[in-house]
């Protein structure tokens, strides 16, 4: 059987599963109005998770998601998904074919299951013409014929022409040195859609995309495996964040190396943390830690930061697991403390040269405060606790800025969300005795979800509340709104989604059956609901008639209130 065919039959085997509304729920609605059983107006909603911002298509202008922005996108053949495309760095290919003479190649075993998957699901592995001209600079001339033979074997993209807008976003300096100009046509490839993620160990290249609308599509091997093996629902054992005491730790763990290395006095450092028993938060890997946060309640109001304050002692991730969202599941771990600690304000010490760093922690609402410490590093500061005036602010800066959790309530929709997708998106809210294994895609803050619905008035900044049905019959998360993709091409979903989505390729594909417009809404994930809104409470304030079957805004002001006093909110 090939694949395609099984894919077909499973999504058909699937199909019951992207109604959002179940029969429980219908039932309660009908007993409502009289016996008569409401018409499902949407009923294919259906959930997904990724980070904030569409890729352009060949035929779209790249910049920044305009507030009023819905993009919308048709295939012009909506029988099959398009196969995957994945771009290799030359890093990457020569970890995949391993041809260095006397060694295996560090990243080997991890590379040999990337194209395991590959192969298994018919994607599509590409090189760009540029990694000629990286192979040609390689010292050793056997090594430099054997990957030209090697590259033989690999589809390779025609050469691409770079904008000089996407330069200036990647932040190169001109003139651009070999190694830029080639990593400049990887970039092009995803501006282009030429491919649907690039994969790279070179951290700098990721940098690069970061600063980009589609940094979120390059990441390393471990992110590529991890994409594959949700898109292809292949048995995975994802990791979570573990909290332990800093004398837990082993100091011979590889992940401290670098930490060493920077660090003259790290040792001395480390013993004094661990009689301390300072609070740390892990994600353990396959052969020591993949990364860790130490922590730190500081009491004397350091840099004149108010209030109670907790210090980000330190903050690192391993290279190979850098683009694997690591650092953002360890980062909503340290708000999840902060928010059980009551702390004010977090603050971490770092050097500007470390930029993803800093432009992770930036991303969700840190900014630099204008203090230099001693050893040159930049402070970089997080309210947790606004002030009046700040209620003025936009609702998704809002957000950024305080949350999670901190949202303003204006706009506010509902949505129905089936229990096996609520735990994949939501894993947090299950009992801990369950949290082992769940995936890094619920864990994260960035997220996204489908719906076959209609509905135009979605904005970003607009609240959504996520309505647990089948059992729970209540509200028992919510988000706020980053930006939104109207599309029937499930490719572009799919590069939409990234590797955040909980759905196969499979399911993404039945979504847009018969060209079926989807829209794909991303939203930043706000808190889980410790008193779920059950639906005879949201009734009794009018923000429901029935139980919900598809996306729906609410209206009533009473309602509105009600949701204000519920997440303490700014009225």
């Amino acid at each position: 059987m090939t694949f395609e065919l099984w894919q077909r039959q499973h999504v058909r085997r699937l199909g019951a599963l992207s109604i959002c509304g179940d029969a429980a729920d219908r039932r309660v609605g009908a007993e409502r109005q009289g016996g008569r059983k409401p018409k499902l107006s949407h009923p294919g909603d259906t959930l997904s998770t990724r980070s904030r911002r569409p890729p352009a298509s060949p035929k779209t202008s790249r910049r920044p998601l305009d507030r009023s922005d819905l993009v919308a996108v048709r295939p012009e053949d909506d029988e099959a998904m398009t196969p995957l495309k994945l771009l290799f760095d030359t890093n990457v290919f020569y970890a995949c074919v391993d041809i260095s003479p006397g060694r295996q190649h560090r990243d080997a075993a991890q590379a040999t299951r990337l194209m395991e998957l590959v192969n298994d699901h018919g994607c599509e592995a590409w090189l760009t013409a540029a990694t000629r001209r990286d192979i040609d600079r390689a010292r050793s001339p056997e090594l430099r014929r054997a990957s030209h033979l090697r590259m033989r074997q690999w589809k390779t993209l025609e050469p691409l022409t770079v904008r000089q807008d996407l330069i200036d976003e990647a932040g190169y300096q001109t003139p651009m040195s070999p190694n830029d100009t080639v990593d400049a046509h990887m970039l092009a490839a995803l501006d282009t859609a030429a491919v649907d993620f690039l994969i790279t160990q070179d951290r700098a290249l990721r940098q690069r995309a970061a600063n980009t609308d589609f940094g979120d599509r390059a990441m390393t091997i471990q992110g590529g495996i991890e994409l594959l093996e949700r898109l292809f629902d292949e048995p995975v054992r994802f990791p979570t964040v573990r909290p332990c005491r800093a004398y837990e730790l082993p100091s011979s763990d590889p992940i401290f190396e670098s930490l060493r290395a920077g660090y003259t006095r790290f040792d001395d450092w480390f013993d004094k943390v661990r009689r301390e028993h300072r609070p740390c938060l892990i994600v353990e890997g396959e052969a020591g830690l993949d990364a860790v946060a130490v922590l730190k309640t500081e009491t004397d109001q350091p840099h004149g930061l108010r209030g109670k304050v907790l210090k980000i002692c330190a903050f690192k991730v391993v290279a190979h697991a850098e683009g694997a969202n690591r650092g953002e599941l360890l980062l909503k771990s340290v708000f999840d403390h902060a928010q059980v600690q009551s702390h004010d304000q977090v603050y971490l010490e770092a050097f500007t040269h470390h930029s993803r760093l800093v432009h992770l922690f930036e991303r969700f609402g840190f900014s630099d405060c204008g203090t230099t410490t001693d050893r040159g590093e930049r402070v970089f500061v997080k309210n947790l606790r606004p002030f009046a005036s700040d209620n003025n602010l936009d609702p998704l800066e809002y957000h950024r800025r305080f949350g999670p959790p901190a949202v303003l309530v204006r706009d506010v929709f509902i949505s129905p969300i089936q229990p096996r997708w609520h735990d994949a998106l939501f894993p947090e809210a299950r009992r801990q005795d369950e949290l082992f294994g769940s995936p890094p895609s619920g864990n994260a803050i960035l997220k996204a979800y489908l719906t076959k619905s209609g509905i135009q008035q979605v904005q970003p900044g607009a609240l959504v509340a996520f309505y647990r049905s089948e059992d729970a019959h209540a509200v028992t998360a919510v988000g706020v709104v980053d930006g939104l993709l109207r599309s029937s091409d499930p490719a572009a979903i799919r590069r939409f989604v990234g590797r955040r989505t909980v759905y196969t390729d499979a399911q993404i594909t039945d979504q847009c059956t018969g060209g079926t417009s989807v829209l794909a809404v991303l939203f930043r994930h706000d808190r889980i609901l410790r008193e779920p809104w059950t639906l005879q409470q949201l009734i009794g304030v009018r923000a429901l008639k029935d139980a919900p079957q598809t996306i729906q805004r609410i209206r009533a002001k009473d309602a509105l209130s009600w949701i204000r006093i519920q997440l303490d909110a700014p009225r």
